[in-house]
């Protein structure tokens, strides 16, 4: 290895740089070239994303019926884990390394280089690769468990791991690589200096989502009429998809949305990738941002119950965690780029919009209303961004350059969105289209019939409590007949 690494030595009288051969770094403790405040804050900022895993499971586990409440929380975990696996073999080769501008090269399959060294060559201060990597798997895991969310009442929840497995390699990795990888073409649509600004993710994370579960849960549903499979669905079945869902355990979803609003924090002050000023104006944008989206989404509930019977002159817990979500959701591409006077109205902004169209939801079903929120206040942030992003706020971390080209910026910003969801809706419905047709293909030459519909996950799940005293002391979780669509659990 013959690359030479360049480290800046900043103290508060002057700015040296060191510039060190391959060679020279490993030939010498590499603690000494990066600052441990920065590593630190990387590993905490790491833990931070991965507690939104568990987070989101609960999340969606309160807002589900009861009888799914169980598998959302597994699937939650599972998702972590099937990605977690992927992205250590390649999903990280495919994202950071290579020269070219859509797919990564073999330098790290399964991270068997030297991960000590630098990443980035960009003036500034350096973490080591090992902390960047973890860092930015866990923005992977928490991407698909986004998705997980999509699954409920939709089937068995093994399709759904080898979809996100494949997912996560051919449409999460190219999409992270372009904005995230400073090779990536989202960098170069006006020079070095003036490509996307999505400083944590709005689109690589919550738009490509929100997408994605769309996709999922239309395909899903419709599979059976595209494919001309039998049985056909049911009058009973079309009931059941479209009946209305309420959530059954509120205080998970307070407590998902704690741990949400908690880990946020690490997913945008962490993305400026070190212990610096960015980190700290981030995390501020960020608590404001989620504290205005909770208010409007409890104002506009508020006001919405006046025309329901019984509800009238009360609060809504849901709309304030829907709201501080969205919140949190909008200001996650601009966190480091704008100043957080303005974080209030990316809250505001995206939390209205969310809830103004939430009943479009049932449209598709999209039962925890992934693509109206994720996707809604991941596309407003975006466009808010272009106006509010400030070359001093993003040099805060005292070397970040940036332009804001205003009109010409809002435009890009609108250009890389567009591409995110062409890119993960073309690429989702191939995903499915090819295991549908590999499932189908392996029935008919079996001779299998086709199983009835599948609605209700927990039935898939056993909950072992010693496996050497048998079924006494294992449940299996699932609906009788006489249950369906009643959020029962059968024991």
């Amino acid at each position: 290895m013959s690359q030479d690494f360049q480290f800046d030595l900043v103290t508060a009288f002057n700015r040296t740089s060191l510039n060190i051969s391959a060679a020279d770094f490993f030939g010498r403790n590499p603690n000494e070239f990066y600052l441990g405040a920065d590593i630190a804050w990387m590993m905490v900022s790491s833990a931070l994303v991965l507690l939104m895993v568990p987070g989101l499971g609960l999340f969606y586990s309160g807002v589900s019926e009861k009888c799914s409440a169980l598998s959302m929380m597994w699937l939650s975990m599972m998702t972590t884990s099937v990605i977690g696996i992927q992205w250590f073999l390649w999903g990280y080769t495919i994202t950071f390394t290579g020269s070219n501008r859509v797919w990564g090269g073999p330098d790290s399959f399964a991270s068997h280089n030297d991960l000590s060294i630098p990443w980035g060559n960009k003036p500034g201060t350096k973490i080591p690769q090992m902390a960047y990597a973890l860092f930015q798997g866990m923005f992977a895991c928490f991407t698909g468990t986004i998705v997980s969310g999509a699954v409920i009442r939709k089937g068995r929840p093994l399709h759904f791991l080898v979809f996100i497995f494949i997912w996560s390699t051919f449409v999460y990795d190219p999409i992270a690589r372009s904005t995230w990888n400073p090779l990536g073409w989202a960098n170069y649509w006006k020079g070095v200096t003036s490509g996307v600004f999505d400083f944590a993710g709005g689109t690589v994370v919550h738009i490509v989502s929100a997408v994605t579960a769309a996709v999922y849960s239309i395909f899903i549903k419709w599979r059976r009429q595209i494919f001309r499979l039998e049985p056909r669905l049911q009058q009973l079945d079309k009931n059941e998809l479209n009946r209305e869902s309420k959530p059954h355990n509120v205080i998970s979803v307070i407590l998902g949305t704690a741990l949400l609003w908690i880990g946020w924090f690490g997913f945008n002050g962490g993305s400026a990738l070190g212990a610096n000023l960015r980190a700290v104006s981030a995390c501020i944008s960020t608590h404001l941002a989620a504290c205005a989206g909770g208010v409007m989404g409890t104002l506009i509930e508020y006001v919405f119950a006046k025309g329901r019977k019984g509800d009238s002159g009360k609060f809504s817990i849901i709309g304030f965690c829907n709201g501080a979500v969205a919140g949190l959701v909008a200001i996650t591409p601009a966190a480091g780029y704008v100043p957080y006077w303005s974080a209030p109205i990316f809250g505001i902004t995206g939390s209205l919009c969310c809830m103004v169209i939430q009943n479009l939801s049932s449209l598709y079903f999209d039962t925890n209303d992934i693509l109206v929120i994720h996707g809604t206040a991941g596309f407003v942030g975006m466009l808010l961004t272009a106006g509010f992003a400030r070359a001093d706020i993003a040099m805060l971390d005292g070397y970040s350059v940036i332009i804001n080209h205003k009109i010409e910026q809002l435009g890009i910003q609108l250009s890389d969105v567009v591409v995110a969801v062409c890119w993960s809706g073309i690429g989702t419905l191939l995903i499915l289209i090819f295991m549908e047709a590999i499932i189908v293909g392996f029935r008919k030459i079996r001779g299998k019939p086709e199983p009835a519909f599948q609605l209700i996950l927990d039935a898939d799940i056993i909950y072992h409590c010693n496996r050497h005293f048998g079924n006494r002391y294992s449940v299996a979780v699932g609906l009788s007949s006489d249950d369906r669509g009643q959020g029962v659990p059968e024991t």
